[in-house]
This record gives C-alpha cells, sequence and structure tokens, in this order.
C-alpha cells in the first residue's frame, strides 16, 4: 500500500540522533523508541503512542502497521557525484588488478561497443601496480589501433595507450600544467600515466554525453534505494540544466545542493548565483576547488614526504590561489567546498577560509574541507575556530587503510581523526562520494562505528580510538549534512514540524549487531510526505 499525504507509520523502531542517544529499552525491557509517527501533508504532525496519534488524527488519518523494521529521517549523502556515479554502476569496471583483467575488459568492450571511438574503463587503482611499469608499452599490445583510456579508481589519475596520446596530441614535448603532472621515464617519454591536472589533456578530448534528466532521474531514484533523499552533489555542471529540468516538471523528488565549479565561478558572479538560492528541493551550493590530490595517486599534499620517498604530493591549487578564490566567492555570495586530503592540503585551505574572513568576508554557508584523510592535531580546534565543516566520507577507510599504512606510516595515528575532530568541536557531515567509492548511508555508518570491515574481527579495528558513537555519526548523516546546504525547513529528525522524508529499513537497526547493517535492506522511501521507493514487501 502506497500511502501519501494524511497517513500514520507505526509497528517499527523509530531511530534518530536524538533517540539514539536514550536507551533502546526502558525499565522493562520494552523498546523504549518504539512509537508512532503521523505525517500530514509534508511534515510531520506529531510523533507518540499509537492510541493517542489515532484520537488526535481522526478518521482520515490512514494507518500502516509498518510490521517491524526501523523508521528513521531520509539521509543526506553530502559529498557525491550523482550522474557520474549512476553512469558508472553500467560502465565496465575493472574487478581485477592485473594485466589479464585489462584484455579481458577490453575485449569485452570492443564486442559491446565496436563502434566507439574511445574505449574507457574504470577501476584501475594505482597502488596495486609497480611503479616502474611501462604503462603505455602494456596497453598498446591490449589496443594497438584503438585510443584506450583507463580512469584511475579515485578519478585522479588516468592510463592512456599510444593512440589514445595521439589523439589527445599529447607528445614528449607536453609540459606539465598547473597543479598536474604528465609521468615520464628516464628517457622523458610519457609513460601513459597523467596525473591530476595533467588528466584534462586527454579528457577533455574525449566527447562525453550531456546528463540528461532521464540520468539524473535514475540516480536519485538509486538513491531513493539506500535510504538517501537528499544530496550535496559535485558533479557536473551540466547536472544543473537535468535538475532544474525535473523541478520544471514537479518530479524532482530529493533534497539536492548542486555546486559550482572553481572554473565556473565567473560565470556564476555574472549569472548572480548565490549559496541558498532556490527553493525546497534545489539550491545552490559551495565553490569546489582542490588543495590537492588523492591518497591512492600518491598526489595528497604532506608536510613530511610519503614514506621512503622524496614525494610529497601535489599542490592543485596554490595557497595564495586558494584564498583568492575564497575572497572571490563570498563576494559573490557563494560558499566554498576544498578537496583537501593531506594534512598539508587541510592546513592550505583552512589558511584560505581563515584569510577570507580576516580580510572581512562572509560565507552565506558555512565553508567546508572536504575529505580530510589526514590532519595535524593542531588543525583540528581550527575547524570550530573558523566555523569550517569537517565533510568526510568514512567509507574511505575502509578502501585506503592499507595504502594509508604503506604511505603515512605512523602518521595513520591522526588520519580519518572523526572523533578528534568532533572532540575539538568540528561539525561532522557524511557523504560517500561515489563513484569513487561504495554509495549507502548504513555502510559509511558502519564503517564510523567499528573502523573495520564487517567481517573482519575487531582487532583489525584501524586505530579504534577514533570511533564515533551512534548519535554523533547519525548526526553527521542526518541534522549536521541538511544544516548544511542551509535548507529553508527543518529536516533531519523524527520530531513535528520537521519534513516527512522518511525511511523504513527492514531490520530494526537497534536489536542488529553493527556489522550486519550491511545486509540491511530499504522498504520505503518517502520524500516531503510522498512514497518515492518500495511496496513493503520483505525480500
Amino acid at each position: 500500500m502506497t500511502l501519501d499525504g494524511d497517513f500514520i507509520l507505526h509497528g517499527a523502531t523509530l531511530l534518530d540522533a536524538a533517540i539514539a542517544s536514550r536507551p533502546a529499552r526502558g525499565p522493562r525491557g520494552r523498546r523504549a523508541s518504539n512509537a508512532a509517527v503521523w505525517v500530514r501533508g509534508d511534515r510531520i504532525a506529531a510523533v507518540g503512542p499509537l492510541a493517542e496519534l489515532r484520537a488526535r488524527a481522526g478518521r482520515g488519518a490512514r494507518r500502516l502497521d509498518l510490521g517491524g523494521g526501523t523508521l528513521t529521517p531520509g539521509f543526506t549523502d553530502a559529498h557525491i557525484h550523482l550522474v557520474t556515479w549512476i553512469r558508472a554502476l553500467g560502465e565496465p569496471w575493472l574487478r581485477a588488478q592485473d594485466t589479464r583483467s585489462i584484455e579481458i575488459a577490453v575485449a569485452e568492450r570492443l564486442k559491446a561497443a565496436p563502434e566507439e571511438e574511445w574505449l574507457l574503463l574504470r577501476g584501475w587503482v594505482p597502488r596495486e601496480w609497480p611503479a616502474s611499469e611501462r604503462v603505455r608499452a602494456l596497453l598498446d599490445r591490449i589496443a594497438p589501433d584503438r585510443p584506450l583510456v583507463l580512469h584511475a579508481v579515485d578519478g585522479h589519475s588516468v592510463w592512456g595507450n599510444r593512440a589514445a596520446f595521439d589523439r589527445a596530441g599529447i607528445d614528449e614535448r607536453a609540459g606539465d600544467p598547473p597543479g598536474g603532472s604528465v609521468e615520464r621515464d628516464r628517457s622523458g617519454a610519457p609513460t601513459g600515466v597523467l596525473v591530476e591536472e595533467a588528466r584534462k589533456l586527454m579528457t577533455e578530448k574525449i566527447r562525453r554525453a550531456t546528463p540528461t534528466r532521464d540520468d539524473l532521474a535514475a540516480a536519485i531514484a538509486k538513491a531513493h534505494s539506500l535510504g538517501v533523499t537528499g544530496a550535496h552533489d559535485f558533479d557536473r555542471r551540466a547536472t544543473w540544466r537535468a535538475a532544474a529540468e525535473l523541478e520544471r516538471e514537479g518530479k524532482l523528488r530529493f533534497r539536492l545542493l548542486l555546486s559550482v565549479p572553481v572554473s565556473s565561478l565567473e560565470a556564476g558572479e555574472t549569472l548572480g548565483l548565490a549559496a541558498g538560492l532556490g527553493g525546497e528541493r534545489l539550491r545552490v551550493g559551495p565553490v569546489k576547488m582542490f588543495a590537492d590530490g588523492t591518497l591512492g595517486s600518491a598526489t595528497a599534499l604532506l608536510e613530511d614526504p610519503y614514506e621512503g620517498t622524496a614525494n610529497r604530493g601535489i599542490e592543485v591549487m596554490a595557497p595564495a590561489a586558494l584564498g583568492a578564490a575564497c575572497a572571490r566567492a563570498a563576494d559573490a555570495g557563494l560558499s566554498v567546498a576544498i578537496h583537501a586530503i593531506g594534512d598539508r592540503a587541510v592546513r592550505n585551505a583552512l589558511d584560505a577560509i581563515e584569510s577570507a574572513q580576516r580580510a572581512g568576508k562572509r560565507f552565506p554557508l558555512p565553508p567546508r574541507v572536504e575529505h580530510i584523510q589526514l590532519s595535524r592535531a593542531e588543525d583540528w580546534e581550527r575547524f570550530r575556530r573558523l566555523g569550517v565543516l569537517a565533510s568526510v566520507q568514512p567509507i574511505h577507510l575502509l578502501t585506503d587503510r592499507a595504502v594509508a599504512r604503506r604511505h603515512w606510516g605512523g602518521r595513520t595515528a591522526r588520519s580519518y581523526a572523526w572523533k578528534s575532530l568532533a572532540g575539538a568541536g568540528a561539525r561532522l557531515v557524511f557523504g560517500s562520494d561515489a563513484p569513487f567509492d561504495r554509495a549507502g548511508p548504513l555502510l559509511g555508518l558502519q564503517a564510523a562505528l567499528l573502523r573495520h570491515g564487517p567481517e573482519e574481527p575487531p582487532e583489525e579495528a584501524f586505530h579504534p580510538e577514533q570511533r564515533l558513537k551512534l548519535p554523533r555519526a547519525l548526526r553527521a548523516h542526518l541534522e549536521e549534512a541538511h544544516r548544511a546546504a542551509g535548507w529553508p525547513l527543518p529536516l533531519g529528525r523524527l520530531a513535528p514540524g520537521y519534513a516527512a522524508d522518511l525511511v523504513h529499513f527492514d531490520h530494526d537497526l537497534r536489536e542488529t549487531p553493527v556489522n550486519r547493517w550491511h545486509r540491511v535492506g530499504v522498504l520505503r522511501t518517502w520524500v516531503g510526505g510522498i512514497q518515492v521507493h518500495g511496496s513493503g514487501r520483505r525480500r
């Protein structure tokens, strides 16, 4: 049964950050959080005992017994690339890191799309290949006549064969662009690897289909199936047009905050974009800029070199350029979101925001630093003092912990330091960074609460002293993520007056061990009181 408009939901355990801070069971062993939710229109009208709500709502309100499970507010993914994610789900990915896997994937791609001009594959993991590998020679052997490009799993490096380099016009004379590098062998010839801003020498030559409303609608539908009712999107500029089309048609059943690439800042100034501009479903977000690269590609910017090397990473935007861009964004009425993974990049990002604030600039939404995989203890308190959001993706810990140990050694004690950041007063917001990692709020919460894989014993936890408690983790995916977007209505709690963005999970999360949460499914999702996913049937 699909319910919209005026209805009462009961029979499931209720859970949000406030409820999670209270005991799961009352003094007589009954679930303390078991109650009903009355939805009227697009808001929660009341929360309380079923009998009380039935009396208040009268006969006009239909009732639905959820039959168990957990009812939560809708989750926000505070860092995702929606259209890239939905397209990546349908594209070939390299599942194994060896030459044979590439050969098989290329053969399958040629069979599936023989007329494609470029052969594109995703999922290459740079750290799992020896640095001395002559990449272009390898790819030339696999695809001697067709341009072949492999995108790294983190999106910050690409491999290309000779045909791809020739098509892109990249030869021995090509210089390194600011914030990027064309990797070369001892003779100075390109090896076939382009990192950071040098990727654009190749990728801008590849014609990509413009995101359409159907792409975005498919991504939103997939998000609904995971319990996500809103997102802070850091994808392509063309996503704006697709989102605007859905909004005009009245079909945007989602809370979507769209970022502005720093390369489009001038256009944003000209158009008069301002953070918070928009309505209850679609709003202008921050200007996205990059202070460094990634851990996996060894381009994250560090204070001290990577273990056993002289490499400190890549400064994608110099500190002066970051500071100038922050000031310019504030003058235009926009906030900022700065990608910073290494500890030096985090410091540079905070310095840039602080320099703008000292010059009297004010951001309409809280400025934010994205990822923060390695940071210095002396910078943790600066997040609180400067009012900067710590936007992190807990799932990255599980993906990158092995390479973090290899590259950072003892510095991992201050990596993924979520508890220390929160303890210093920083406001945490959680996202997934899909498609560069797995989407789904329960996966991120699981990583934040356990700090080890769900099939691993607790002693495998990566710096367990940095584990978060459930209330704090839920706030990062619910209330804080909503507040970061500046929505004009209250979101992220099961409380009267809050938006009726709701998710019905098929397990009682307060009774299910956290290491089993990756097996929990979503039965129903509502946005603004309208059911957008599910039938309620258990799988």
